[in-house]
């Protein structure tokens, strides 16, 4: 039985989450420090270091978890769409319109090299556990015979989410993500030419 003292109070990791959002979009990288969070959390150093080893880690599940209720929402709104380009489409809109990732995009754009070393590795390991978002809809796209059958789930996520992200982060002049039907014209064109 553990001792009452050391029961950690509930939300104590969200806390530090919030908190080190607070700092990261107030200070940026380079300014903000462990301690700080834990000050703005009301944590202790110890209590923080219990939940992240060092601040790579929490900034990573910063920037993760500043996007958990973009991607919650996101799900039903791409699973309510049509076939597969409609649901790449729809996400792409959805992007553009409430811009996750912003607080990174955003950090990564006015400190490179602060991002570089903090995010770095971290960020490589968040693409792959983003692509599984679209296993579910790449196999509907299977079963519905939109796609290959021998198509390869886990390589055709990333390939979408690739997409999305270009789409997304580097607008062009072939596609006005401005316009739904541009958006999706564009989609269905080279996405789907590109997995039948």
């Amino acid at each position: 039985m553990s001792d009452p003292a050391e029961v950690e109070p509930v939300g104590t990791r969200d806390r530090l989450l919030a908190a080190a959002e607070t700092c990261l979009r107030r200070d940026g990288i380079r300014r903000t420090t462990m301690v700080e969070i834990a000050n703005e959390a009301g944590v202790s150093r110890a209590g923080l270091y219990k939940h992240f080893p060092d601040k790579a880690a929490l900034v990573v599940a910063t920037l993760a978890h500043t996007d958990e209720a973009f991607w919650a929402d996101a799900t039903t709104k791409v699973a309510a769409a049509d076939g597969l380009a409609a649901r790449v489409a729809t996400a792409v809109l959805i992007a553009v319109e409430h811009q996750p990732g912003a607080l990174l995009l955003r950090l990564q754009d006015e400190e490179p090299d602060a991002f570089a070393a903090t995010v770095g590795s971290g960020l490589k390991a968040m693409v792959p556990g983003m692509t599984p978002f679209w296993h579910p809809f790449i196999d509907e796209a299977k079963a519905a015979g939109e796609v290959r059958a021998d198509l390869d789930t886990a390589r055709a996520a990333e390939w979408v989410l690739r997409l999305v992200l270009s789409l997304v982060t580097i607008p062009g002049e072939s596609v006005d993500l401005a316009e739904p039907a541009s958006v999706h014209a564009f989609v269905d064109e080279f996405l789907l030419a590109g997995l039948r």
